[in-house]
């Protein structure tokens, strides 16, 4: 080099790019090499949609009570229900649907909602929507401290089984997780992305046994058990048989094809986030 000379700047590429088949195994090494951006980033989303509320986090609670009142008092008081757990069993399907479809909107709102971010500093782009899932799950899991007077006002059993709840609210969000990160690229380039994924949220309320159960599902013959095959059946009947403090007492097959459904998602969502989430976020 001559004297006087001034070498130019040699630009290199942040981050790793990783082979998308190998995703899935490089998403979970990268939530635990920065997990402590992962808790940090879950307290501040929790804390934030909390902040200016008078009752804190009290609403966590207040919110699905407040819906599980308004369901009590139409399908109980207005049609007669006999079941007296109904308004339980409703309570507990709002919770778990609610973790799914936040989860899920989070998740795929991820990339853009943190486009200030992604510009300004580096860091792997995966950790948005897990943080985003697991603000959600945390939430929902205080949500379930409701279930604390209804044991005491029913009665109910303390079990092994009611380790099913978490269980139960931990798969829901694992599949909101696995969609949502197939989605959150493309929710880049298309904003319409984030509309259809709000409207499918909204309309599977109806279709998931929310405002029914699996034992009202096999009591309508052939259709009532196809319906079993939808994979939200499983989690949220597993936080309500945890809560009656028994095992979970579904078709082997429906819970294995659930299970599969989860851990396919997740495969699925991983590859496509690594595969595409460089050249979405250049539309931010």
């Amino acid at each position: 080099m001559e004297e006087g000379s001034v070498s130019s700047p040699v630009l290199r590429r942040i981050g790793r790019k990783t082979n998308p088949l190998l995703a899935p195994l490089s998403t979970l090494s990268e939530i635990r090499k920065n997990r402590f951006l992962v808790r940090n980033l879950v307290r501040r989303e929790v804390r934030g949609r909390y902040r200016n509320a008078g009752l804190g986090y009290a609403w966590a609670i207040i919110e699905p009570a407040l819906l599980a009142l308004v369901y009590w008092f139409l399908f109980i008081m207005l049609s007669g229900n006999p079941d007296e757990l109904y308004a339980v069993w409703v309570l507990i399907g709002v919770i778990v649907w609610s973790c799914f479809s936040k989860s899920l909107n989070a998740a795929t709102n991820s990339l853009s909602r943190n486009v200030r971010t992604i510009h300004l500093v580096y860091f792997p782009r995966s950790i948005f929507p897990v943080s985003g899932v697991g603000a959600n799950i945390v939430v929902t899991l205080m949500s379930c401290m409701i279930i604390l007077p209804i044991i005491y006002i029913y009665d109910m059993p303390i079990t092994v089984h009611m380790i099913w709840i978490p269980v139960g609210v931990l798969m829901a969000g694992f599949m909101a997780l696995g969609l949502g990160m197939m989605m959150a690229p493309l929710n880049c380039v298309n904003g319409d992305v984030e509309h259809l994924i709000r409207f499918i949220t909204r309309a599977g309320f109806f279709v998931s046994p929310v405002m029914w159960t699996a034992e009202m599902a096999l009591e309508r013959g052939a259709w009532g058990e196809a319906a079993l095959w939808n994979p939200m059946v499983v989690p949220i009947t597993m936080v309500r048989h945890g809560l009656e403090g028994k095992a979970v007492e579904l078709p082997d097959g429906i819970v294995m094809a659930s299970i599969l459904v989860s851990i396919t998602l997740y495969l699925i969502g991983t590859m496509v986030f690594s595969r595409y989430e460089r050249g979405a976020v250049k539309y931010l």
